[in-house]
Parts: C-alpha cells; sequence; structure tokens
C-alpha cells in the first residue's frame, strides 16, 4: 500500500513525535479506551485476529467475557482539579494523547509502553467537549466554551526536541457556525477537513483547509453520518455510523463544492445490538483499507450475560469487525469473510463518554 492511501486512511506510516520517523515495526493492535474504573480512564491491548478463535480465557467469538487484566495502561483524573468530562483523547502515529482542560496532557506510546508528559493545553481549548483530527503529524482540536458562546480551535505538533509538543492558534469557525459538531470526515486531499453543524433543527455543513488555514460554507445540508466518519479507498468512499446503527457510505465530495449534497446508501444490515432500548453509546475506528471496527456499548441485562462486576457494572461492550463492498445492483454490504465479534462485560462512571478505539 502506498503512503499517500496509507494516510488517506487515516493510518500514519510513520512514528510521530519525539522527531522519531522511522516505520512502525511488528503488527497493529486495537487500543481500547475506557471509562471502567472510577478513577479515571483504561487503555486495554486487544488481538483483532483473535476474534474469531478461542482466547485464552477460553471465549469464543461472540461470548461475553471479561477484559485481560491488567490493562496497558491506567490514566487517574487529577481529582479536585479536572473534572472527569474535562478530559479528551486522541491517536496520532503511534502515541495515544490525553488531553486536559487547564493542565498538561499525557502521551502514551504504544510500541514502547512509555508515558510521558504532554503540552500543556491552550487556556481557550475546552477538553471533552468538541472533536479532534490527525492528519499527518498534526492533531487539530475544535472544542466550544459554552459559559462565552464560542470555539476554541487550535493545532498540536512536534516542534523539536527542545520545544516539544506545542499547540498553535488557528482561525475559529465562521459565526454561523453552529455550537455542536453532528459529523466530520478527513477528504483523501488530506487537508480539507469537513463538519456538519447542528443546533435547533438547523443543519449545515462547513470546511476547513488546513494548508490556507481557511473556512469555506458548502451549504444547508449534513453528511449522513454521526461521528467521525472515514475515508475507503477501497470503495472511494466516506464510511460512517448512523444514528440507527447501519453503516453508510457517500460519495467524496470536492472541497469546492456548494449547496450540493452527496449521494449515500446504507447497509440493510443493522449491527446494532437487536433491542434498542439497551442501546448507549457507539464509535466507529477504521483499521486501515476497507476493515472497520464498530464498538457498541449496551445495558447488560440482570441475567445471561456473566457474573457481576459490583455496583457499576450493567454495560457489555460489543465489538464487531467488518469490511464492505458494493454488490452487482450497487448496493452496500458487509463482506462475510471480514465481520467477526467479540463482547465484553465492564463498568461505566461516566454517562457523557463514548469507549474510543484507536487502530495502531
Amino acid at each position: 500500500m502506498s503512503n499517500k492511501r496509507r494516510e488517506q486512511d487515516g493510518q500514519n506510516p510513520r512514528v510521530a513525535g519525539g522527531g522519531d520517523k522511522k516505520p512502525r515495526r511488528g503488527r497493529e493492535h486495537l487500543y481500547l479506551l475506557l471509562d471502567d474504573w472510577d478513577k479515571g480512564f483504561s487503555i486495554h491491548k486487544i488481538d483483532a485476529d483473535s476474534f474469531d478463535t478461542t482466547t485464552n480465557d477460553g471465549l469464543q467469538s461472540g461470548v461475553a467475557g471479561h477484559l485481560p487484566e491488567p490493562p496497558a495502561l491506567r490514566l487517574e483524573s487529577p481529582a479536585g482539579h479536572v473534572p472527569r468530562n474535562g478530559m479528551s483523547f486522541a491517536a496520532l502515529g503511534t502515541k495515544i494523547f490525553a488531553f486536559m482542560t487547564q493542565r498538561c496532557g499525557l502521551v502514551y506510546d504504544s510500541d514502547t509502553a512509555v508515558l510521558a508528559i504532554g503540552a500543556h493545553a491552550p487556556p481557550k481549548m475546552l477538553c471533552g467537549f468538541g472533536v479532534t483530527v490527525a492528519i499527518g503529524e498534526v492533531i487539530y482540536a475544535l472544542t466550544y466554551r459554552f459559559f462565552e458562546g464560542q470555539h476554541s480551535f487550535e493545532a498540536m505538533s512536534w516542534e523539536h526536541p527542545t520545544e516539544g509538543w506545542s499547540w498553535k492558534t488557528l482561525p475559529p469557525p465562521p459565526s454561523a457556525f453552529r455550537s455542536r459538531v453532528n459529523s466530520y470526515v478527513l477528504h483523501p486531499d488530506g487537508c480539507t477537513i469537513f463538519m456538519t453543524t447542528a443546533n435547533n433543527g438547523c443543519l449545515g455543513t462547513y470546511s476547513f483547509n488546513t494548508k490556507d488555514s481557511a473556512w469555506r460554507w458548502h451549504g444547508e445540508w449534513a453528511l449522513p453520518f454521526v461521528g467521525q466518519a472515514h475515508f475507503d479507498g477501497e470503495t472511494n468512499s466516506w464510511v460512517g455510523l448512523r444514528w440507527d446503527g447501519y453503516i453508510c457510505s457517500c460519495k467524496v465530495v470536492s472541497p469546492d463544492c456548494l449547496n450540493t449534497a452527496p449521494d449515500w446508501q446504507m447497509t440493510k444490515e443493522k449491527l446494532f445490538h437487536k433491542d434498542r432500548q439497551r442501546h448507549m453509546r457507539a464509535s466507529l475506528t477504521s483499521m486501515g483499507t476497507n476493515r472497520f471496527c464498530l464498538v457498541q456499548c449496551v445495558k447488560r441485562e440482570e441475567v445471561g450475560e456473566g457474573p457481576a462486576l459490583g455496583d457499576h457494572d450493567g454495560c457489555v461492550l460489543h465489538l464487531t469487525i467488518f469490511g464492505l463492498k458494493y454488490n452487482h445492483k450497487g448496493e452496500l454490504q458487509t463482506t462475510d469473510h471480514h465481520q467477526s465479534t467479540r463482547s465484553f462485560i465492564v463498568s461505566r462512571y461516566r454517562d457523557h463518554f463514548a469507549p474510543i478505539a484507536f487502530w495502531m
């Protein structure tokens, strides 16, 4: 696979940060970030190739069990200084970043298992209330300051060994930009971020060009996803998750388009749990070309789903890995030879937090 294709699919082939430009060695894993303990967050390392086989704990695919202990890392929220909703996370290369409002961030390197101190969050950056996008070796973070009714837009990159990670303030969105980002996706040109904003039933789509540091209005239409979508080079489309559990794809629109909503379609198969009332949170992760992981959190039934975990159980995490293709009729469908599921019983402490999976 070419470097250009890997960057389009969100898989930076180089290790970001620390000035280390060596290609990564070894196969990749899912790093699952959960709010599964009362003092903070955990990062669990998952071998995706084990989904179709018996694991060390004797579980078969689709049977709810427990995540291996101990996790790769636990991150404690600083008590009394950072509220539990004042943290957000992003991935760049082989590193996972934890950002905290008005405090230094943390950087976990999945290759070396080293935890380091990162850059101090900018004064106007409100962590936990916005979106982050990694492009090349830069993380872009757009957050919303409710108490001022304004956005903070920052970019973090590695300057050089003496400076380390540092933030740069970018032009904020136009005044008509709504407070909430409903969906967002990186264009395959590698420099344009599309965002749909929603507020009081009004929808609109903007983009930000990272080369020109310029915002652009595209019209009163919406990307057909919730949360982050991903470009898939195999189907040459954007792929994302709908609110009702269907996977959706749409044609990539031009960065110069105006009032042109893209054509889209969704799979006939719903990947969410059949009981919609038990659904809690979900996110979609790209695992490279034409491979995705759906992470869904559902309420746990009283019986039939394993032993209790304590006062904060009641959650089953379903990880579904799948591929996509268009059939001979041009319809979007998941591919059977790529689809597999594992389920885990976990604790959960923050209603607002959606479990995140990073592929690295």
